[in-house]
């Protein structure tokens, strides 16, 4: 008697078509390609055991054998089949080549990966693991440049008879967003300037928008005189800020009031350059993680003093291992 569900067969039957027709996934890079899933048809012929691919699975953005920019196929490597070869075959193959116990060896660790290693002329063949150790490993010892380099920085900044430091933050008064979601112009800012000592050299509360806008707090000066006496004080000091984009609300308000300012030419420094320069970490991905700001101008003067006082910076292993 027919029943109005799928048998097992022809619910197998359906899905088999349903994931021929699914879009396949697409990587833009090598680096985002799941591991021990997918493989290329080369990389599936060379593994330990060789296998032959199975349905077209997914492709990644890379390079072909002539360095032209290609869409490379990937299949995965549980739907791939052994090849033809017999073990006899296999074994006879390898009797011929005198590096193939070599070349499937990681030259680090000595794993014996199913797929062969990546052969490298400065370490020889390694498993993806120590590949990737590898390259941390010259990327920590690219930030143990950057550090030297950011010390070396500040303390000639900090220097007896350098040109006279002046370390700037902008705190600014919010005025909220429109119905539309659309962030308003800050109504003022108080810029505090302080020198390498800490004293204060100014803190002015400086109106960005017009006088009859909502919401300039009490207080707020004219920005016409406030930012010419901020320009005056900084035109003869070598200026430290967090970051250029934390100016950005306090130049366009001030222009957009027909003030001038303006920082002085080649004599102005990122504190969070310097910062992620000394912290110099590096994530397990690789990447160099931008520094968290101080927040007030007193925190970033003593931060500086803290990357003025690094002692000697440790010597970097240059081996793969760990």
């Amino acid at each position: 008697m027919p029943h109005d569900h799928d048998t097992p067969d022809s619910s197998a039957s359906t899905r088999t078509r349903q994931d021929a027709t699914a879009p396949r996934p697409h990587f833009g890079a090598w680096r985002d390609v799941p591991a021990r899933i997918y493989a290329t048809a080369a990389q599936l012929k060379t593994m330990d055991l060789p296998r032959q691919p199975g349905p077209p699975a997914a492709t990644v953005d890379g390079w072909d054998g002539i360095g032209r920019k290609s869409t490379i196929t990937l299949y995965r490597i549980d739907q791939s089949t052994p090849t033809a070869s017999t073990a006899a075959q296999l074994a006879a193959a390898r009797a011929r080549s005198e590096n193939f116990v070599r070349a499937r060896v990681c030259a680090d660790c000595g794993a014996r990966p199913d797929r062969a290693p990546l052969a490298t002329e400065s370490y020889g063949a390694l498993c993806p693991t120590c590949w990737h150790i590898r390259d941390l490993r010259q990327r920590q010892e690219e930030a143990a440049r950057d550090r030297a380099a950011a010390v070396h920085t500040v303390r000639t900044l900090l220097r007896p008879g350098s040109r006279p430091l002046g370390v700037l933050h902008v705190d600014y008064t919010e005025r909220g967003h429109t119905p539309a979601g659309t962030r308003r112009s800050p109504a003022a800012a108080k810029v505090t300037v302080i020198d390498a000592n800490g004293q204060l050299l100014a803190d002015p509360l400086l109106r960005l928008v017009s006088a009859r806008a909502k919401g300039v707090p009490d207080g707020a000066g004219a920005p016409v005189p406030g930012a010419d006496a901020l320009t005056a004080l900084l035109s003869q000091r070598t200026v430290l800020v967090w970051s250029y984009r934390d100016l950005d609300d306090l130049a366009a308000g001030l222009r957009s009031q027909d003030a001038a300012w303006s920082l002085p030419s080649g004599h102005v420094h990122e504190m969070a350059r310097l910062t992620a320069a000394w912290r110099s970490e590096v994530t397990p991905d690789g990447d160099r993680p931008a520094a968290v700001a101080p927040g007030r101008a007193d925190r970033m003067l003593y931060l500086l003093h803290q990357i003025a006082d690094t002692e000697q910076t440790p010597t970097m292993p240059t081996g793969v291992g760990v």
